[in-house]
């Protein structure tokens, strides 16, 4: 059976995605660098005086000690900040400020407004980021486009990345999130209102991460138009795995769609929260107008309750080739709720628990050859293959891309 379910992503994918193929000119940058006995003491410093398209070179402090209340509003576009020392991260502990969001202060260490489009962030540990409104973050993405977060390990802050933008303007989108650790965020002062990940806007690639621990609530929350998570190990939450939901003017527009591409989900054994691993839909009044795309996944759960939920009249799902794994005797696969409808659910080639009864065998079968799903790489700029690790496994996982054509992804 050929099940070429990413037909519909193809041209929505062209118009959002193609700046995104913008090559940004680093010609005459220059580079600051930042530390003991160099240019600039801070980056707050360094970023008043950088040009669009300049490089912040920031060199860790000796003895793993951090830099203590960094405050960065970055308003400037194509601005590279980074560890000066590609293999070591520069440590930053925003304990004792408070990152209240009114200007001029911004709402996270490092925050991009909507003037920043085309900055990366790569090489920091972020960490004490909080505020009275229990949402001070490790990095915002404040409306601004083309924002990359890489090799970035982000725990203990109220949020660790949050983001904004509207659909409409065209605003928060392709936003990139690879190669990160993002861990044990969250505060019981808002419990269950503040995430590891917490995104909105446009468009969002999570990419080769770990994400894990929420303290209260989702390990990934997102209301953005289009949310695409790949190659990622996300387990542990004190809520949902991933929580994929409504926000009026970005997911009631058509194709509001979600893929969740080769990923590892565990729900932990012992928790309090809600044990559902994946919810697309909605929690507040807008409808969710798209398709949840589950291809390639391991997911893993001990309990009775539904797995999976649609919670919204235009939601809809699409399984391809995922092992859902339950040691219960009965458990609920996919649960339907506030209009969602079982006619819009549909998949082939799973290996699904026998926990799950009929809808085992109702969507299970030989799996998909990997050349019929078409996938868009070149509508996600993939501009290479990385060589991805997946912590926390006591063992490293290890894989590239795969290439059209080269029959199933299997997971190790």
């Amino acid at each position: 059976m050929t099940f070429n379910i990413f037909r519909s992503l193809q041209m929505r994918f062209i118009g959002l995605m193609a700046l995104a193929v913008i090559a940004w000119s680093s010609v005459g940058a220059s580079v600051l660098q930042v530390g003991p006995g160099r240019q600039f003491h801070s980056i707050a410093r360094a970023m008043r005086v950088a040009r669009p398209g300049d490089i912040i070179k920031v060199w860790p402090l000796s003895g793993g000690v951090a830099y203590r209340r960094v405050a960065v509003l970055v308003t400037k576009p194509r601005i590279t900040i980074e560890s000066a020392l590609p293999n070591r991260l520069v440590k930053i502990n925003g304990q004792g400020f408070d990152y209240s969001g009114r200007q001029p202060l911004p709402r996270a260490i490092f925050q991009f407004d909507p003037t920043a489009s085309g900055c990366t962030l790569s090489g920091f540990y972020l960490t004490g980021a909080h505020n009275n409104s229990s949402n001070g973050a490790g990095v915002r993405i404040n409306a601004a486009n083309h924002i990359v977060i890489r090799h970035c390990y982000i725990r203990g802050n109220d949020m660790g990345i949050m983001s904004n933008g509207e659909l409409a303007r065209h605003t928060g989108s392709q936003q990139v999130i690879e190669d990160c650790l993002i861990t044990k965020n969250g505060t019981f002062h808002q419990a269950g209102y503040n995430h590891n990940l917490y995104l909105g806007g446009t468009s969002a690639l999570i990419r080769g991460c770990e994400i894990s621990d929420s303290l209260t609530g989702h390990n990934l929350k997102s209301r953005a138009h289009i949310t695409w998570v790949e190659y990622c190990y996300i387990h542990g939450s004190a809520n949902r795995e991933l929580d994929l939901v409504d926000d009026r003017g970005n997911t009631d527009q058509p194709h509001s769609d979600a893929v969740v591409l080769g990923c590892i989900i565990i729900k932990k054994k012992k928790m309090s929260g809600n044990r559902e691993i994946i919810n697309f839909g909605r929690d507040g009044g807008a409808n969710h107008t798209g398709t949840l795309y589950l291809v390639h996944n391991t997911i893993v759960t001990p309990y009775y309750t539904g797995a999976l939920v649609l919670s919204a009249p235009g939601a809809k799902l699409v399984m391809v080739d995922n092992k859902i794994i339950n040691s219960s005797h009965h458990a609920v696969l996919l649960d339907c709720i506030n209009g969602a409808r079982w006619s819009n659910v549909k998949g082939t080639g799973n290996w699904i628990s026998p926990a799950y009864g009929a809808l085992a065998q109702r969507f299970g079968g030989p799996m998909i050859p990997w050349r019929s799903i078409k996938l868009p790489w070149h509508r996600i700029h993939l501009r290479r293959q990385p060589l991805l690790r997946f912590a926390g496994l006591g063992h490293l996982i290890r894989y590239r891309h795969p290439q059209p054509g080269a029959g199933p992804l299997r997971l190790p």
